[in-house]
C-alpha cells in the first residue's frame, strides 16, 4: 500500500521548465569575462609568450633565497619580494621570474615575449646552483 501511494505522488508530481535539467540547454554568461593570466599580462600581443623552467638540487632554502635575491639585484630588477620569502620574484626587463626555493630543491621560472632572452635569464639564474 505504501508502495502505491509513493508511485502515485511520484507521477502526480508536475513537470516544469524548472524541473527541466539544466544540461538540456545552452546556458551563456550574460557578462563576458576576459580571462588574463597576471604573469603573462604586461608582454606585448604582437609576440606569443614563451615561459622556461627549470629545477636544480640546493642545499638549503637560506642559501637559495639569498643567492636568488643577490642576483636580482645585479640584474636591476624591480618588483621583488622581501628577502625572508622562500619565493624571491623579479621583474628584470619585460621579464616575470621567480626563484622557489622549496625543500632540497630551486624551482626557476621565467615568462616573456622573447624566448631567447627567457631562457638567457632562466640559465643566468640557474647558474646559481
Amino acid at each position: 500500500m505504501i508502495n502505491n501511494i509513493l508511485l502515485a505522488a511520484a507521477v502526480s508530481i508536475p513537470v516544469t521548465p524548472l524541473c527541466a535539467p539544466i544540461l538540456a540547454e545552452e546556458v551563456t554568461s550574460p557578462k563576458e569575462i576576459p580571462v588574463v593570466s597576471s604573469m603573462f599580462s604586461g608582454l606585448s600581443n604582437d609576440r606569443a609568450p614563451a615561459m622556461a623552467v627549470s629545477v636544480v638540487n640546493i642545499n638549503s632554502n637560506i642559501t637559495c633565497r639569498s643567492k636568488a635575491r643577490s642576483k636580482y639585484l645585479e640584474l636591476g630588477a624591480r618588483g621583488m619580494e622581501e628577502s625572508t620569502n622562500n619565493y624571491q620574484w623579479g621583474i628584470v626587463g619585460n621579464m616575470n621570474s621567480i626563484v622557489w626555493c622549496r625543500e632540497n630543491h630551486a624551482i626557476i621560472s621565467v615568462a616573456g615575449d622573447d624566448f631567447d632572452a627567457v631562457v638567457e635569464l632562466k640559465n643566468e639564474l640557474k647558474g646559481l646552483y
